[in-house]
């Protein structure tokens, strides 16, 4: 998973980084609320653990806005010292999944995670559809007017990623972090994918953004 973690205090944000990192996952940092909705508008993130008392916004501020905007779907757990009744309903008011006390065991904290990651793969319908366009996870079959395309793994993986934010644009970074992770590959590499699944779909029903992304036109 790619993982936002929102803290102010940046040794405790790199020992859970070294953390997470080692069980095999990837961490952006932001230091303050406002950081976090800037990285969040420019990537995409499977979870977002939010500290409370941040400056410049703080968590509460934050995950309502996260909750606001198109990111809404994205798993939120609140990682803080403030540790009253009233503070925890305060955070599950604003949208959190999960409300973690400091001091914390980065293990149970991990555990944390695996379940709503759970969760959320059991809350994933097997199909995604936008206009004549579908893709079954349960086959792994992308169609078009429920004709089958004969695609490579690494299209079927874009046409999964543009379906699952139809009609939004997808940046071109994102795609290729879903596809490559972390791995440094040529830029002419995604658009020569694109390309070759463009020629598999009917005319005009994948559009370019240049400079920004693509997009899925339902026609």
């Amino acid at each position: 998973m790619r993982i936002l973690v929102a803290e102010d205090n940046h040794a405790a944000a790199q020992n859970l980084a070294d953390y997470l990192t080692l069980v095999g996952h990837d961490v952006d940092f932001a230091y303050h609320g406002a950081s976090a909705l800037q990285l969040l508008n420019a990537h995409r993130f499977d979870l977002i653990i939010l500290d409370i008392m941040m400056p410049v916004m703080d968590g509460l501020k934050a995950c309502d806005a996260i909750r606001a905007g198109e990111h809404a779907d994205t798993p939120i757990i609140f990682v803080t010292a403030r540790d009253t009744l009233d503070d925890k309903l305060a955070g599950f008011k604003a949208g959190a999944d999960d409300y973690l006390v400091k001091p914390y065991a980065v293990e149970e904290l991990y555990a944390r995670i695996q379940a709503l990651e759970a969760r959320n793969q059991r809350r994933m319908s097997p199909t995604l559809s936008f206009g004549a366009l579908t893709f079954d996870s349960a086959t792994d079959l992308v169609r078009v007017e429920g004709k089958p395309l004969l695609l490579d793994p690494t299209q079927k993986r874009i046409v999964r990623l543009l379906l699952s934010r139809a009609p939004a644009l997808v940046a071109s970074q994102d795609i290729a972090y879903d596809i490559w992770g972390e791995e440094e590959v040529d830029s002419s590499a995604l658009r020569t994918q694109i390309y070759r699944l463009r020629k598999s779909l009917p005319e005009g029903m994948l559009i370019t953004e240049r400079g920004k992304g693509y997009r899925l036109n339902a026609g």
